[in-house]
């Protein structure tokens, strides 16, 4: 398995997914994982559930060639962002473990391009002394390692798609050196994986990849802590309106401010607390001053899991209004600590979550009633929190697991 980052040391979803997804993989006598990543800790932890390797810990710069690449690359702005957020990361995990020496490295270089190809000559080279039957490889950065390894080895496969350059815009476009990317990984993949029937989609119309080639395995919960609301003392009665996640195009956090703006008309005694980074906070912090919701507004910036658990615990509703979500996991986690979730129709959770409410990212006239009625209604607020609960502890990843396993057997056979 091929994957660009893994807990503790992760900057978003994907990685949580790749532990939960593996975790449950674990746990079968007939799967044995080796895990690979281009960075990490130098000392990797025996007890994991996975044979973690860490590429540049293996392979020395000396061992591998690159040839110089032309891109534009430094100034994507997604790569700009992850790296403000890693430095923050970095400095809490300092903070946590400050004696770690070497354990937090960069997971993004100057040119992330540049970083992808080098990962890939170093997997290829690990993989060659290597005994695997399937490669399974997540997201883009580790589609021209997966490619390598193929060639190399001829073992099959399975190209793992969390999100697409497309999502990340808000469906607005892509940058041509990553499009390319993701759209050589998956022609030249004997199998694709999609989070969600909604990316599928995406990967068959954006893409053009014959639906046959793509199998759909949703996404489960995060684990976090015991799943009962916890009670956090509030400074008054007003009620809490949660957006959690980053602050990007691709999450619609613009039309959150205009949903906000609609229920102060209805209801005064209710703050708002958008919570998380990206390139569109500090434009979100002048907007809800320029519209006269200053002090209704409350922005977090980067947060972490613990931080997280207890915005969940404490929010009346949460709300999540992505104009382009290939799944998710943001609700789940919320629902998991007994929050009633609002989520957008344009999001793949959609298609499995039962216990919430569902609006189109645009409607905000029928978002801002959704949210006037959640937090005017305890007994609407009460059922969607117990019947949520009950929804998120059936939903773990026995069943993704599964799935992908079968998806192993098809490319072997």
């Amino acid at each position: 398995m091929l994957g660009w980052e893994f807990p503790p040391f992760f900057a978003g979803g994907a990685g949580m997914v790749c532990y939960e997804l593996t975790k449950a993989m674990a746990q079968r006598d007939d799967i044995n994982i080796t895990y690979v990543m281009p960075f990490g800790p130098e000392e990797v932890n025996a007890k994991s559930h996975v044979r973690l390797l860490i590429a540049n810990n293996l392979i020395s710069e000396s061992q591998i060639k690159i040839h110089q690449i032309n891109t534009l690359f430094k100034a994507y702005d997604s790569v700009q962002s992850y790296s403000k957020r890693l430095k923050e990361i970095q400095e809490l995990m300092r903070q946590k473990n400050p004696s770690g020496k070497g354990f937090m490295k960069k997971l993004y270089g100057e040119n992330l391009l540049e970083e992808v190809y080098r990962f890939a000559e170093k997997v290829k080279l690990i993989g060659l002394n290597e005994d695997f039957d399937v490669i399974h490889a997540h997201d883009w950065t580790t589609f021209p390692a997966a490619i390598a390894l193929k060639k190399a080895t001829g073992k099959p496969f399975i190209a793992h798609v969390h999100i697409t350059e497309f999502d990340k815009s808000g469906g607005l476009g892509a940058n041509p050196d990553i499009y390319a990317i993701e759209k050589n990984g998956m022609d030249e993949a004997d199998l694709i994986i999609t989070v969600s029937e909604f990316m599928k989609n995406n990967l068959s119309q954006r893409y053009f990849i014959n639906p046959n080639k793509i199998k759909v395995v949703h996404n489960g919960r995060v684990t976090m802590e015991k799943p009962q609301r916890k009670t956090f003392a509030k400074k008054n009665d007003d009620k809490l309106v949660l957006f959690a996640g980053s602050v990007t195009l691709q999450k619609g956090p613009e039309f959150f401010l205009d949903a906000a703006k609609k229920v102060l008309e209805h209801e005064d005694k209710v703050k708002f607390v958008m919570a998380g980074s990206g390139d569109m906070l500090n434009r979100m912090i002048n907007k809800s001053a320029e519209m006269g919701m200053a002090d209704k507004f409350l922005f977090t910036g980067f947060y972490t899991r613990e931080q997280a658990e207890e915005l969940f615990s404490m929010a009346d509703v949460f709300v999540m209004p992505s104009v382009s979500e290939p799944f998710g996991i943001v609700p789940l986690e919320a629902m998991y600590k007994g929050t009633p979730a609002i989520i957008s129709n344009q999001s793949g959770c959609s298609e499995v979550l039962r216990n919430t409410l569902k609006v189109d990212f645009w409607d905000i006239d029928e978002m801002a009633n959704k949210i006037v009625s959640v937090i005017r209604h305890t007994p609407l607020k009460e059922t969607m929190s117990q019947n949520g609960l009950v929804e998120m502890e059936s939903l773990g990843w026995e069943s993704p697991a599964q799935k992908c396993v079968d998806a192993y057997s098809q490319v072997i056979r």
